[in-house]
């Protein structure tokens, strides 16, 4: 077999692009990534880098998962089996599982690879973006190979832009203040630090505080320089946090005369997927504690693009507006318009036609992650019973699920999330019943 082990210097701006033989945009696949060729969607991948893990995990394609190096420690592919260590995995591990693509890191040693390489498998590793422009190429990249140039391109780039704008909405949190903050990460008591010129060092202006360890600064040097900006907040590796307390080297640190050194897991800063905005909200709720957070998941995925959302969301808040102001308006008009609403959805849900436009078999199921024409109609069917306003993608994302559970809720069926016989029946008959 050939060799197909590549490195996508995507942190670089290098262009990879996928075209197809007759270079027409409606072909998936072939999918081309520098000097190697994905003829189809993979079925079976092992995933070795946990940075990566982070984006199959945002993107939807947990099923595909059917091997992880230790270091994947994602709560969702906890249950997913493992295969050694990222730098150093199993290889007769790996060969039992038989996987499509292998995805791993660019720092993994060359012996490494050349077995894998040697034993035919497709391994394609990744270097780190250096920008959220390049995290948005990353996650595109990784959605070409799972789904395709044009669909998993998509998918991939919208997670991507949906982190950027989750992050953003989390910066309009803090309060504003002329005071300048100064804060770091350390991994360790000698002073190693995360640079300001990664997207996990750019995690501090979102915080509206300044990272105090810039790049470009030599080793011998990196101490004096921190020592000299004295940061307020020091944020640290998981078992670091005593080590600096009781060192002589920080004793005159203002973060430790006033407590303020706090551990946070070093993987949440070399992952560049959810991870990102999970390190954001933990250190906003810790320099900024009156802010108040949705507990629920702050990635904010959707199957929309971020203009369909801010619309939504703007359309949302004024009609809200408009009801609290008509609400202390008049008591009496409200009663009436609630009344009327409830004879409407009384009505509406009388009038309930059955959906033929989908051939449901007994072994039909969907789920999160899925990418099917069918799951068109399943949206299209939503829309029609009230529960679904978004673009129809086909992608069983996050918000079809909500649409889902919400379907079954109304109509007193298990609040699963997933599309099967049962709900699927039951949804595009007539005796389904519309949202209230």
């Amino acid at each position: 077999m050939f060799k197909k082990i590549v490195a996508l210097a995507l942190a670089a701006g290098m262009v990879l692009s996928a075209t197809a033989c007759n270079s027409s945009r409606s072909e998936e696949y072939p999918v081309k990534l520098a000097n190697i060729t994905i003829s189809k969607a993979p079925d079976r991948v092992i995933v070795l880098s946990d940075s990566i893990a982070d984006i199959l995990v945002s993107c939807g394609f947990i099923k595909k998962i059917e091997g992880r190096s230790d270091e994947c420690t994602q709560e969702e592919i906890s249950g997913v089996k493992t295969v050694g260590s990222k730098l150093k995995p199993d290889l007769e591990k790996i060969s039992a599982l038989s996987p499509d693509v292998i995805f791993a890191d660019s720092d993994m040693p060359k012996e490494q690879l050349t077995k894998l390489n040697e034993s035919g498998f497709t391994v394609i590793t990744f270097v780190p973006a250096t920008s959220m422009s390049g995290i948005s190429d990353l996650f595109g990249n990784v959605g070409a190979v799972m789904a395709g140039e044009t669909t998993g391109r998509e998918i991939g780039e919208e997670r991507a832009e949906t982190l950027s704008v989750t992050m953003d909405d989390l910066q309009r949190l803090i309060p504003e203040s002329k005071v300048l903050v100064t804060a770091c990460y350390l991994y360790d008591e000698k002073g190693t630090s995360l640079k300001d010129d990664t997207p996990s060092g750019k995690l501090f202006e979102y915080l509206n505080a300044v990272n105090v360890c810039k790049a470009g600064v030599a080793d011998d040097e990196a101490f004096n320089a921190l020592k000299l900006a004295n940061p307020q907040y020091i944020f640290c590796d998981i078992g670091v946090k005593d080590k600096i307390m009781k060192s002589e080297l920080f004793k005159d640190f203002s973060a430790v005369k006033n407590k303020q050194v706090y551990e946070l897991s070093s993987e949440l800063f070399s992952r560049q997927g959810n991870s990102l905005v999970e390190a954001l909200t933990d250190m906003i709720e810790i320099m900024y504690p009156s802010v108040s957070i949705n507990p629920e998941d702050p990635i904010k995925r959707t199957e929309s693009s971020k203009a369909e959302t801010s619309k939504a969301e703007t359309s949302k808040a004024e009609t809200s507006k408009a009801e609290t102001s008509k609400a202390e308006t008049s008591k009496a008009e409200t009663s009436k318009a609630e009344t009327s609403k409830a004879e409407t959805s009384k009505a509406t849900t009388s009038k309930v036609k059955a959906d033929t436009s989908l051939k449901i078999t007994k072994d039909m199921f969907f789920e999160f992650g899925d990418i099917k024409d069918d799951i068109k109609k399943v949206q299209n069917r939503l829309e029609a019973l009230g529960y679904f306003n978004e673009e129809k993608s086909g992608y069983y994302g996050e918000v079809t699920q909500k649409a889902v559970k919400a379907f079954q809720k109304a109509n007193k069926l298990t609040q699963s999330g997933n599309c099967d016989y049962k709900t699927l029946t039951l949804m595009f008959s007539a005796k389904a019943k519309a949202a209230g």
